[in-house]
């Protein structure tokens, strides 16, 4: 498999060789173990989703105008019959999770096409258990509510990733109720032969990993039968992710659980795999204070184990969280409005003297820019915020249910920063 990556200037095209069992790691072994060998639609959907991610994680975005690439995929699959009839909608998924630039070539792959067949369902549902503390969350209301849930993870070579998403499961299983957890290791690696950035030359965002850990949670629910509903759990900040500023917006902005995002996926994987199921977020219109308030209640400081943090692998001092990045200030509001004050952040960021920071300090202008989004919520009407966040009118997202959510946020922020000083004197 063959993958010709190329950038805007000043970034020269490179050619990037994918070798799945070699230099990509598409989880077949863990399949293989879980369930028996993939069938050829399986195992193209693996390889398909996993080097996906492996292309967004090998190239480092530019700045400023630089910021959004070109990827030109050449892939060999099997069941090409079902996958080119979705090409166009595989690379507008693609451009709508990563903003960049997609094109997929899929290519005959010798083999034996998977025979249609009717897949027995249950009333069981699948949910995607990331170590955040919004999926912790989501695995302890189903559990509490006497749900059939399996848990779906994926990991890399990060151990901070790995370690929290086997923490989390053994203290849900411990402390709330039994679930079956299905992991799958999906990455790049450099072998003898064959080249893959090392870790200080990839992209850190990965942004497309909502459709590999979709794929795999598919796949799952396909073969456990368990696919009543497959959940991405996202509190409703982070899935909609309206920016902060116009300075965020398109590319500088994710898009990973959004419900358009979501609604596209639901519908290539279920033409794909040929089986009906429906991809839900249930914490879509709650603040994430919101989301967690029950686990929190039940597990107390033990949260401390879950990964909000897109830098967690690289946090030093021991923390797994750098205090300083968005995720990290919507968590830690989040905690601290439900009475949970915890010292995991290699920063501190809310005791410092924010005034006296430089202007490019990153955690200043994220937390500038999260109070003056704040702000918006707190004093404009509705139709003002409809005019500055155009997000809002998206078909797919209730934007009264949205922007209440958000003015919900709002409070919970006031009543948190307003303890610190340094905050409060810019609030």
């Amino acid at each position: 498999m063959k993958t010709e990556v190329t950038i805007g200037k000043p970034y020269p095209k490179r050619d990037l060789v994918l070798v799945p069992g070699k230099n990509l790691i598409i989880g077949e072994k863990e399949f293989c173990a879980f369930f028996g060998a993939p069938s050829s639609l399986e195992n193209d959907l693996l390889t398909l989703s996993s080097a996906v991610m492996a292309c967004d994680i090998a190239l480092k975005r530019g700045e400023r105008e630089n910021i959004s690439r070109t990827f030109e995929l050449r892939i060999p699959i099997v069941n090409v019959h079902l996958f080119l009839p979705l090409q166009k909608e595989l690379e507008d998924l693609l451009y709508l999770l990563s903003y960049d630039n997609w094109t997929i070539d899929f290519q005959r792959k010798a083999g034996k096409p998977e025979p249609s067949s009717r897949w027995k369902g249950n009333n069981g549902k699948t949910l995607l258990f990331s170590g955040g503390l919004d999926s912790l969350s989501c695995a302890v209301d189903e559990l509490s509510s006497g749900s059939n849930l399996v848990l779906v993870s994926h990991f890399t070579h990060n151990r901070i990733t790995k370690l929290s998403q086997e923490t989390l499961w053994e203290l849900v299983t411990k402390k709330v109720g039994k679930a079956d957890r299905f992991a799958f290791m999906i990455s790049g690696r450099k072998t003898a032969d064959l080249d893959f950035p090392s870790d200080e030359l990839r992209e850190e965002s990965q942004r497309t990993r909502s459709f590999l850990f979709l794929s795999l949670s598919a796949l799952v629910a396909r073969r456990t039968g368990n696919h009543r509903v497959l959940y991405i759990a996202e509190n409703g900040q982070m899935a909609i992710h309206l920016p902060l500023t116009t300075a965020r917006l398109g590319a500088f902005s994710t898009h990973t659980a959004h419900p358009e995002v979501v609604a596209k996926t639901q519908n290539i994987l279920g033409q794909l795999l040929e089986f009906p199921f429906v991809i839900e977020n249930p914490y879509l219109y709650k603040t994430k204070g919101e989301v967690i308030a029950n686990t929190v209640k039940k597990l107390g400081k033990r949260v401390s184990s879950s990964v909000s943090c897109w830098r967690g692998s690289r946090v030093q001092g021991g923390n797994n969280h750098c205090g300083v990045c968005v995720p990290c200030l919507i968590r830690r509001i989040a905690l601290e409005v439900n009475s949970l004050p915890l010292k995991e952040y290699e920063d501190d960021l809310f005791r410092k003297n924010i005034a006296k920071l430089p202007e490019e300090d990153i955690g200043k202008r994220n937390l500038v820019e999260l109070l003056e989004f704040i702000r918006y919520f707190d004093r404009c009407n509705d139709a003002e915020l409809e005019m500055n966040f155009p997000d809002l009118l998206n078909p797919l997202v209730d934007r009264v249910q949205a922007i209440a959510m958000y003015r919900r946020f709002a409070k919970e922020a006031n009543k948190v920063l307003s303890i610190y000083p340094s905050v409060k004197a810019l609030l």
